[in-house]
């Protein structure tokens, strides 16, 4: 067994992750790429933790033992696949302590090479939060601007096909970024995951001239952006895309049809949650019976009417303040066929490579 810090890692090929802590912790932020093959179960380090706090360490070790060496076939069996499908297989705990010690060390008694990650979890979350505080983004950002409903997202895939290197931030946040933007896609992406995913784009992306990027604030979902990628964003080169209210409405009820089809009833149910959110806000621009039939039409499942309503009550009045705030776009698109949007897109950033 030997150590290797996550510097060491990054000069390594054919890399494989084996994170050892329990499934809570795993769930909760891992390197992305990591199997998760635990020692404890959430209830075992659970016990473990409580005798080491109220009894002793060295109870709390033996009642480790104890538990965990049972498994030890079942895991070593578990990790063999991973040694041989890459050639550098790193096991990693919450510090690089006993728990991943003591598996390597298993490991190599049988003759399994594998790395032990030196300071574990907790070090190399230390080393993404040093390298975003720290970042110097040298590619330029195309940033893509619009109402709600335009279409930006399917724009940037569409950017992307055609060669250009993209950010989805809001794939990495698993959040749309509005109060209705978690609907159909699970829990958020929380901050640790976030950074981290979010590091290894900007990585990949290094040597990009020129990168698009959804417009977003601060906070997508429960993640914020770093400093230095708002300012990136704020100095890129800004596109406006502007489509017909039918359009938006029409483009929305496609994203979020399949949702809606799966589980009609979970559907609203989330979406009325939603609402309430911003309930407040609502009320101040449609009072409180344009509130209540706003409730009524989604209660009965009028999802055009909801997305309608919401549009020119909410959404486009918060975001017109943002777009004004921009004095200088580089290009303004007013088309409602994202084809045509996509081939100016395309043409614009063609000139710009040739200039």
């Amino acid at each position: 067994m030997e150590l290797i810090t996550y510097q060491e890692v990054l000069e390594q090929e054919s890399i494989g992750f084996i994170d050892v802590r329990t499934p809570d912790e795993f769930k909760e932020a891992t390197i992305p790429g990591a199997v998760n093959i635990p020692i404890f179960n959430n209830q075992e380090r659970a016990n473990i933790g409580n005798i080491y706090t109220q009894k002793s360490p060295a109870q709390a070790k033996m009642l480790a033992v104890e538990l965990v060496a049972p498994k030890i076939p079942k895991l070593l069996k578990k990790i063999k696949p991973l040694t041989e499908e890459y050639e550098n297989t790193i096991i990693f705990c919450a510090r690089g302590g006993l728990r991943s010690e003591s598996i390597s060390l298993f490991c190599e008694l049988i003759g399994l090479s594998v790395y032990k990650l030196k300071g574990g979890y907790k070090s190399y979350r230390r080393f993404i939060l040093d390298q975003l505080e720290n970042y110097k983004l040298t590619s330029k950002l195309l940033v893509i601007h619009g109402f709600t409903g335009v279409g930006k997202t399917e724009l940037l895939y569409r950017l992307q096909d055609s060669g250009l290197p993209i950010i989805d931030l809001e794939k990495l946040a698993n959040h749309r970024g509005s109060a209705f933007g978690s609907i159909g896609l699970g829990q958020p992406t929380n901050q640790k995951q976030f950074d981290s995913l979010l590091w290894e784009e900007l990585e990949k992306l290094s040597e990009a001239p020129l990168i698009a990027i959804e417009s977003e604030s601060r906070r997508i979902g429960i993640s914020v952006l770093p400093d230095f990628l708002l300012e990136s964003m704020e100095n890129g080169i800004h596109i406006l895309v502007k489509c017909s209210l039918e359009s938006r409405v029409e483009q929305i009820l496609t994203e979020y049809s399949a949702s809606y089809t799966e589980e009609k009833t979970a559907f609203i149910d989330r979406t009325l949650e939603s609402i309430s959110v911003v309930k407040k806000h609502l009320i101040k621009k449609i009072g409180k019976k344009g509130y209540q039939k706003l409730i009524n039409h989604c209660q009965r499942g009028e999802l055009e009417e909801v997305v309608k309503i919401l549009l020119r009550k909410y959404y486009d009045p918060l975001y017109k303040y943002s777009q004004e705030q921009i004095n200088d776009f580089s290009l303004i698109i007013e088309d409602d066929n994202l084809e045509n949007i996509t081939n100016q897109l395309i043409n614009f950033t063609t000139e710009l490579e040739l200039n």
